[in-house]
């Protein structure tokens, strides 16, 4: 996990952090011993060595999670979440991070610096491995972050003080109280949700944030890029087959603002930002490097829409053609953030 102080080097960024990737890392192997301990102990669990493809108890952090081609999955039949959710996908996560900071010039785009500076309550919905939640809550020590994801794939003994998280189906429930969070962050999770999942996940938001409060979505549109040329768009098209396939929407995104005025919220505000992808800059080189990877990552269920995508060479073949065709093309990713508020009536 180097990337992040090579990251931080090269966008000469000066923020305060106190844990590094290396710590991040360490803190994962921690627990993940600790969860193997605690398997160990049940005689329903599987080794972490078990065959290549098998299911496992994970008893500790309450969850099932499965190996596939030598990757981690969550294996919760509840949770629709398509990418994998071990160590090499954080990597991935972490550095997206970084990346989406210097692009967009902040970690968030509602209204909320002085609020922060005073000190609110924040749940970041859907937090992974909990990039934001520790940079947001290690920037803005007078406000409480809370973290809630399916997987337990962030670190849960090492964090800011003002940092907790809670393991929990955001689709299904959100473990808090009506009315306790004045800010709502949730991010990137149109792999992760189906269709009823996000009407759900929505109706949930909207009951534990305050009245005034805000929430923020933010999501790409990996259907219709700017300047995407024929190997390109046969990539994004069978992405969008993919969720349909799956009952997931193909273009959130674009729906993010009529879903949060369908969930009740009041008062959005919608900001569009094309993301380069493989040209112009390191940045944008950055980008389409992550783009790879996660593409990469979604290959077996991509493949069930193209059959020759089985053979993982001819399938990174063909996404190593589309950042050449991005490269000439000065493709652009639409980054779709918007951000409302809760009725105070």
């Amino acid at each position: 996990m180097v990337f992040f102080s090579s990251l931080k080097n090269l966008f000469s960024r000066k923020d305060k952090k106190t844990l590094n990737t290396s710590n991040l890392r360490n803190i994962a192997k921690k627990k993940a011993l600790t969860c193997s301990d605690s398997q160990q102990n049940s005689k329903n669990s599987t080794a972490v060595n078990s065959p290549v493809n098998s299911v496992t108890n994970n008893s500790c952090s309450g969850y099932n999670f499965q190996f596939k081609d030598g990757r981690r999955y969550h294996a919760d039949s509840d949770v629709a979440y398509i990418l994998p959710n071990d160590d090499d996908e954080a990597d991935r996560v972490h550095q997206q991070h970084w990346i989406l900071q210097y692009a967009l010039k902040s970690n968030f785009q509602a209204p909320l610096s002085d609020a922060l500076e005073k000190g609110i309550t924040v749940l970041d919905s859907g937090c992974g491995p909990a990039t934001w939640t520790f940079e947001m809550g290690e920037a803005w020590p007078n406000s409480t972050f809370h973290g809630i994801d399916a997987s337990c794939v962030f670190p849960e003994n090492i964090k800011p003080a003002n940092v907790e998280f809670v393991i929990s189906n955001i689709a299904k429930e959100i473990p808090y109280p009506d009315n306790t969070f004045d800010y709502i962050h949730q991010r990137l999770l149109l792999l992760g949700l189906t269709n009823d999942d996000w009407e759900n996940a929505l109706k949930e938001l909207f009951r534990v944030l305050k009245p005034g409060g805000y929430i923020e979505l933010a999501e790409p549109d990996l259907q219709d890029l700017e300047n995407m040329g024929p190997i390109l768009r046969k990539l994004q098209y069978t992405m969008s087959d993919m969720l349909k396939s799956r009952n997931m929407p193909n273009k959130v995104a674009c729906e993010l603002e009529s879903r949060l005025i369908k969930a009740g919220f009041v008062n959005q505000k919608l900001k569009i930002t094309p993301l380069k992808l493989n040209h112009t800059d390191k940045a944008g080189t950055l980008l389409w490097d992550d783009y790879r990877q996660a593409y990469l990552n979604v290959r077996p269920v991509m493949a069930m829409i193209v059959p020759e995508w089985e053979d993982p060479e001819v399938y990174e073949q063909y996404v190593t053609a589309c950042g050449l065709e991005a490269e000439k093309n000065k493709s652009n990713v639409n980054w779709y953030s918007c951000y409302a508020q809760k009725p105070t009536q």
